[in-house]
C-alpha cells in the first residue's frame, strides 16, 4: 500500500491560506464522488492555479487523502471520559458530547460519511486504511466510556466478565441498528437524536430489567 503523501510546501503557507484550501477540499469531496470532483473548481475556488495544488500535494490522489485525515482528525476530537452519574446520565452524555461534535463539524461528517462509500479502485486502499484506523481509535474510545457507564450500575454483587462482555456487546449492537440505519444520511441522525435516544434507552431497560 501506498503511503499518504505528505503536504511538503503546503505546511510553509500562511495558516488562513492552508486553511481555506483545506475548507474548499473538504467541502468539495463532502459533497460528490471522489471522481465527481472537479480540480479546477477547486483551485478556482481557492484562488490557486492547478499546478501550485499538484506542488503541494502531488496529485489529486494525495489531496483527497490528506483531507480525509484532516477531517477525520478534527471528528477524533478528545473530549473529557464522563464518570459522574448514572448508567443513562454517563452514556447519553458521552452520545450528546460526539454529537455535538458532529453537528459543529457537518462538512467533516458528511465527507467521512461520503468516504465509507467511494468505491473508486484509485483511493481505496489508503482511503480504506485512514477509515479503519479512525474506527480503531473510536471504538476504543467507545469502549472506556462504556466502561465507565457499566461501572456505574448499581450491581448486587462484582459483575462477572460474562456479564460485562454480554452488556457490552448488547449496547454496540443497539448502537449499530441506528448507525446502519441513518448510515446514508446523517443529518437525519442528529435531527433524531432525542427519540433515539429514547428508543435506545426503552431496549437497555427491557436488558438491565433481567440482570439488576
Amino acid at each position: 500500500m501506498r503511503n499518504v503523501p505528505t503536504k511538503g510546501d503546503f505546511e510553509h503557507l500562511p495558516s488562513i491560506k492552508q486553511a481555506t484550501i483545506l475548507s474548499v477540499g473538504i467541502n468539495a469531496f463532502s459533497q460528490s464522488a471522489y471522481k465527481e470532483v472537479s480540480t479546477d473548481a477547486i483551485t478556482t475556488a481557492c484562488g490557486i492555479s492547478k499546478g501550485l495544488l499538484f506542488h503541494y500535494f502531488g496529485s489529486k490522489r494525495a489531496f483527497y487523502l490528506y483531507c480525509l485525515s484532516t477531517a477525520l482528525q478534527r471528528l477524533t476530537a478528545q473530549t473529557a471520559l464522563l464518570t459522574e452519574g448514572d448508567f443513562f446520565e454517563i452514556l447519553f452524555g458521552a452520545m450528546d458530547e460526539k454529537f455535538k461534535l458532529c453537528k459543529s463539524l457537518p462538512k467533516e461528517t458528511h465527507f467521512v460519511n461520503l468516504a465509507s462509500r467511494e468505491v473508486c479502485s484509485e483511493i481505496a486502499d489508503e482511503k480504506n486504511a485512514l477509515l479503519q484506523k479512525y474506527m480503531a481509535e473510536t471504538h476504543a474510545r467507545s469502549a472506556k466510556q462504556l466502561q465507565a457507564a457499566i461501572a456505574a450500575l448499581p450491581l448486587n454483587t462484582p459483575a462477572a466478565p460474562q456479564t460485562l462482555s454480554g452488556l457490552q456487546l448488547y449496547i454496540n449492537a443497539i448502537l449499530s441498528k441506528y448507525l446502519i440505519t441513518y448510515q446514508n444520511n446523517p443529518d437525519a441522525f442528529f435531527a433524531n437524536a432525542d427519540t433515539i435516544k429514547t428508543e435506545m434507552k426503552a431496549y437497555l431497560q427491557l436488558m438491565l430489567n433481567g440482570i439488576l
